[in-house]
């Protein structure tokens, strides 16, 4: 016998009836009501009522604060678009699960002639940020990077550096031939692609052992070109280290960029058979401008006697030797702390944060100490004084997975609830004050290194355990979707938009 037409009364219930049924109603639970019949299916997509539901439920969200304080016909028409995809959106995150994964295979060290052209910067085996100076566990540094959407890999298919923008999965080729150069790291930042590389012939010989490359960085800008697509244009090249560079796992640097100008800090043992000392490597830090486009490629021209006709080529502004560093008490030695290396909005200092793990005095023990990042900027205009500062965060410790790059995370908890020794990484969407970590177990970690990633949103929080992000554990990301790299040399892509 059929049901009488009455059963499907509630979509036709008084409109404030109606609207306090939809407050008792998650957002996915609103879509799946539209399965019980026509007429529920009809209610429950009626565009002013889920763009209403939507500034409720979703209020931080992009396609709510591009909406207009008075609905426009063609807001009315978008509204189960809209509102569809941020439920499903924020729904899969709940969830911790992606909507879709996506791979791709990064470039093996070695090239298909038998050269290596991969050989990333090799990070610290001790770091002032952990229990006993001792790093638990290491990971190497990723040679793929991030930033607004954008994603820059060397890319398996193509055997060539790949931007790619995972709003629409377009692909542009980056002009850097890697054929003939050893790539030793890639960051995008401030709309600006640098690319470290050093020659894979050493010009001459420290020992035995250890030969000296000469190491380069090659710009490029990375503009919003024609339809949908980027414009990747050289700007400049300039050779980072006056003479060069061994390529070995001892010898470190690491380096930062804005818009206009480049800073490195370099760290090598001391190799003197008379003076050398662990505790006492050798160390500088230098500031290039490279806000000019040049023509002028040091890589070709290794005597520099082109270099006088190119006025606009990079150029050193600022220079810190060991004794420098003293000064301003940032040297680090044999057991380092800094974490962090930028430089000013303004281009005016460089801040370099260290992090130490300190355990407290006359209080009961604890066992993985507390973090204490320190923020110390040093000009680079005129001899004025530096400045030190408590860093206003909390960094994870250090196990060299994302270089000087490492994010804060939240004092408040409202994104990062985990005790801090055990993150190994973590991004931080402060609009909506969302945030995905990839950490240990916090209390049993030093027995079982299991890897979590807790995805947490304003609404809900998730933990689940990990294998898709182990290989470099680093993380990047937006709301839509989260990257990483796994065991097997493949980026993962997390999508949880489509």
């Amino acid at each position: 016998m059929a049901r009488p037409k009455e059963s499907h009364g509630l979509a036709f219930l008084p409109r404030e009836l109606f609207w306090m049924i939809l407050g008792y109603l998650e957002p996915n639970e609103l879509v799946r009501c539209r399965r019980v019949s026509r007429a529920w299916n009809e209610a429950f997509s009626n565009p002013a009522i889920l763009l209403a539901l939507l500034r409720k439920h979703f209020p931080w969200t992009k396609e709510v604060k591009t909406l207009s304080q008075e609905t426009s016909p063609e807001e009315q028409e978008q509204g189960r678009r809209l509102f569809d995809q941020v439920a499903s959106r924020y729904d899969y995150l709940k969830r911790g699960k992606p909507r879709s994964i996506q791979k791709y295979r990064l470039c093996d060290d070695f090239g298909g002639s038998g050269d290596r052209e991969w050989y990333q910067v090799q990070p610290w085996e001790s770091h002032a940020s952990h229990m006993r100076r001792f790093i638990d566990r290491q990971f190497s540094e990723a040679l793929w990077t991030f930033e607004d959407g954008l994603l820059v890999y060397p890319s398996a298919d193509h055997q060539f550096l790949v931007l790619m923008d995972l709003e629409t999965d377009r692909q542009f080729m980056v002009p850097f031939i890697i054929r003939g150069k050893i790539v030793r790291r890639v960051r995008l930042q401030k709309s600006l692609l640098v690319v470290e590389w050093a020659e894979p012939k050493a010009f001459h010989w420290l020992n035995d052992s250890d030969g000296v490359h000469r190491h380069f960085a090659s710009s490029f800008d990375v503009t919003r070109g024609e339809d949908q697509g980027w414009n990747i244009v050289p700007r400049n090249e300039w050779k980072i280290m006056f003479l060069g560079h061994p390529l070995s796992e001892r010898d470190r640097f690491f380096s930062s960029h804005s818009n206009t100008h480049y800073v490195i800090y370099i760290w090598q043992p001391n190799r003197s058979l008379y003076t050398a000392d662990e505790d006492a490597p050798i160390e500088s830090l230098f500031v290039w401008d490279i806000s000019k486009p040049s023509s002028y490629r040091p890589s070709l021209d290794p005597t520099g006697r082109l270099r006088d006709d190119s006025p606009d080529s990079p150029s050193i502004v600022a220079r810190f030797g060991f004794r420098d560093l003293e000064f301003f008490d940032i040297r680090q030695r044999g057991c380092p702390s800094i974490q962090r290396l930028e430089i000013t909005v303004d281009s005016q200092a460089v801040e370099i944060t260290e992090n130490v793990c300190i355990w407290p005095e006359d209080e009961a023990p604890e066992p993985f100490g507390f973090p204490r990042p320190i923020t110390t900027s040093i000009p680079l205009v005129g001899n004025g004084p530096h400045r030190r500062r408590d860093f206003d965060g909390i960094l994870p410790p250090y196990r060299g997975n994302c270089s000087m790059l490492a994010e804060s995370m939240r004092l408040d908890g409202c994104i990062m609830t985990d005790p801090w020794f055990g993150v190994i990484a973590h991004v931080a969407i402060l609009e909506p004050d969302l945030g995905f970590c990839l950490h240990f177990d916090p209390w049993t970690w030093v027995q079982d290194q299991t890897i979590y990633l807790t995805i947490q949103t304003p609404r809900s929080s998730v933990t689940c355990d990990n294998w898709d992000f182990v290989g470099r554990g680093k993380l990047a990301g937006s709301e839509k979707y989260l990257v990483g790299e796994n065991c097997n040399r493949e980026l993962v892509i997390y999508r949880f938009d489509r």
